[in-house]
């Protein structure tokens, strides 16, 4: 492990050290956030470190007059605002704790987090706030609904109690070790897992992959594609940049890849932030090197999912700017292995950073030598204490000071690392993880279907998607309609994002003799589907 030394104080609030210091230190005029979105309402476009802490301070204020207290659970189904990083700030600032989720879910999964959580408090968008109308008898301690839009019923408007309320909060004093904010990460079987974290964790992340690999300062603009409510977001767009004092772009609306190029060029963008397939779909934009003046950018950086070889090389032709492909997971907080400016080899996921130290082991537990495939461990000081109520998971996760990602790895004379699949049977679909159970359960639910089984599929380019085998019951016969039927038949019912983009039509799946699936036999079979046409 590289030798890094990250000054993290005994007492403090992870909101004063990333919203009042910048203050503090002379940048409250600075440039905090630009606002690319539209509707008006979430207007004005830009915000300087010193309204950024009026309006966290606001937010705060008013948490607190809802009788929200010390590690009350907040949770946040918002869209990438200035209103975002208020009500998560303003949490932590008063002691609370902010549950930043997905904003693509289905509303018994929000049900389930709302439960899970025990949140007093829901802070939504008007837009997003449509499940509550299906959901709302069953939430067990959900207190209070804000709004930012129009309330309905007795739900509170986010703009009145804001306006409200006093700019002036003095941080509660917490210790290093106190809880600071939830994510929820997917699992293989059951409901997702809230993923507890602590107050030194963001700042332990910003001071070893920002600053170190990224070498940011206050002279940078940043701007993510993927959005906050993903643990690579919330670095990539909050406390990477508020921790050197650097601007953020934030964006509510899709990553298209047109719009994407628009948003670096009009705010002069250093950092850019993206996924495999958006940086796949932007090669395809026309003329994108000409149409686009991207001269601000200094680095980009690929996370999610590994970034193939093809994609880096294509993009540093093209743009003349270097893509850092990394991996960090919900857990880790963000990045902790990557490749870096001036060290880059495509399609690795690069070497550990600075203040995390890995391994690679077999069954056992017992290290792997280098070229050999190994499940990786990491060890940082960011890593997350354990899953909320999942005793069992946390034990098997969380092993002393190491975390087991799950994900499999071989380690090459350089010391770089290279991604070969996952241990368990999660998939990797545009960057975010899809339970196969989940598509396969839903695809059963089909009158045509006897069984199915969902595993990691690849495009040409070798970027993952959902793949789903399917066996039909009698009186039902393969073909391209029955395909597209199926795909839509799981949209319509889990989040769009989990819809399988094949589907084969088979007459048997691989089963042990117990009659499990196996699906590792799938998956493999798709490895090596795609290590043929490399």
């Amino acid at each position: 492990m590289e030798a890094v030394e990250v000054k993290i104080p005994e007492r403090m609030n992870a909101a004063e050290i990333f919203v009042d210091e910048n203050v503090k230190r002379g940048l409250g005029d600075k440039v905090a956030i630009y606002f690319a979105g539209e509707p008006p309402r979430y207007k004005p476009e830009t915000l300087t470190y010193r309204q950024v802490q009026e309006l966290v301070n606001r937010t705060g204020n008013a948490l607190r007059s809802l009788g929200v207290d010390l590690e009350d659970r907040v949770m946040m189904i918002m869209l990438d605002t200035p209103a975002f990083i208020a009500t998560f700030f303003g949490a932590i600032k008063i002691g609370a704790i902010p549950v930043p989720v997905n904003t693509m879910l289905t509303p018994k999964e929000y049900e389930y987090m709302l439960n899970d959580s025990r949140a007093k408090v829901l802070v939504v968008n008007e837009e997003l706030a449509k499940f509550l109308d299906e959901v709302r008898p069953n939430l067990k301690y959900l207190k209070h609904v804000i709004v930012l839009g129009e309330p309905k019923g007795d739900q509170l408007s986010y703009d009145e109690l804001v306006k409200s309320a006093s700019p002036e909060l003095e941080p509660v004093e917490l210790s290093k070790d106190d809880f600071c904010f939830w994510l929820y990460s997917s699992g293989t079987t059951g409901p997702p897992k809230g993923v507890v974290h602590l107050q030194h964790d963001m700042l332990y992340s910003a001071e070893t992959y920002a600053r170190h690999v990224l070498n940011m300062t206050e002279k940078d603009i940043c701007f993510s594609a993927s959005k906050l409510f993903f643990a690579y977001g919330l670095g990539n767009a909050m406390y990477f940049p508020f921790r050197f004092g650097a601007s953020s772009v934030l964006y509510p609306g899709r990553p298209e890849p047109e719009k994407m190029f628009e948003i670096i060029e009009k705010y002069r963008v250093t950092i850019f932030f993206g996924v495999p397939l958006l940086y796949a779909r932007m090669l395809e934009v026309p003329d994108a090197e000409k149409r686009y003046d991207l001269s601000s950018l200094r680095l980009c950086v690929s996370a999610g999912e590994a970034l193939p070889a093809i994609i880096y090389h294509r993009w540093k032709e093209k743009f003349k700017v270097d893509i850092l492909d990394g991996i960090g997971t919900t857990e880790a907080t963000h990045i902790f292995i990557s490749n870096r400016p001036g060290k880059i080899k495509p399609g690795s996921s690069g070497v550990p950073v600075p203040g995390y130290e890995v391994k690679l082991v077999d069954d056992e537990g017992k290290e792997v030598g280098t070229g050999q495939v190994g499940r990786l461990l990491v060890k940082g000081d960011s890593i997350a204490a354990f899953y909320w109520n999942k005793h069992e998971k946390t034990k098997k996760t969380f092993l002393g000071e190491w975390l087991d990602t799950g994900d499999m790895y071989v380690k090459d004379e350089e010391g770089f690392y290279t991604h070969v699949g996952r241990a368990d049977d999660m998939i990797k679909s545009g960057g975010i993880w899809v339970s196969p159970v989940e598509v396969e359960a839903t695809l059963m639910e089909h009158p045509a279907v006897a069984e199915a089984a969902a595993v990691q599929g690849y495009t040409s380019e070798g970027l993952g998607r959902v793949k789903a085998y399917v066996v039909l019951k009698p009186g039902y016969t393969p073909s391209k309609e029955l395909e597209e039927e199926l795909k839509e038949f799981v949209k319509s019912r889990i989040a769009p994002y989990k819809r399988p983009e094949w589907i084969e039509f088979v007459d048997e799946l691989p089963k042990t003799a117990t009659g499990k699936i196996q699906r590792y036999k799938l998956r493999l079979r798709e490895r090596e589907k795609l290590m043929s046409k490399a």
